[in-house]
């Protein structure tokens, strides 16, 4: 079995939006984080240029993962003008830890 990493960086700031169109593919689990800085648009209002957007990490099997980015990259052109990026990086290896309870 192979494992991929999906990552998504969008101009969206509510998770509320996608989270749908994420539970409809089935994915296991999502790690999300705000995040800022700047690509192709610039926030002319900040002094640094940044602005908030929504970092999107999702571990999934290789054979979902191009779905997974489809779908994210769909979103990102539909809800906003800036968009953002997808892509899809291989994972080595994945290790599922969990502390195990006394029985």
């Amino acid at each position: 079995m192979s494992y991929s990493k999906v990552v998504a960086i969008l101009n969206i700031s509510e998770y509320k939006l996608i989270s749908d169109e994420l539970t409809s593919l089935n994915v296991p689990g999502i790690s999300l984080s705000k995040v800022q800085g700047f690509g192709d648009y610039v926030n002319e209002y900040a002094h640094n240029g940044f602005s908030e957007s929504m970092k999107i990490e999702i571990y999934t099997l290789t054979e979902h993962a191009a779905e997974i980015a489809g779908v994210l990259s769909v979103l990102a052109n539909d809800m906003t003008e800036g968009g953002g990026v997808v892509a899809i990086e291989p994972v080595a290896e994945l290790f599922n830890v969990k502390k195990l309870r006394d029985l």
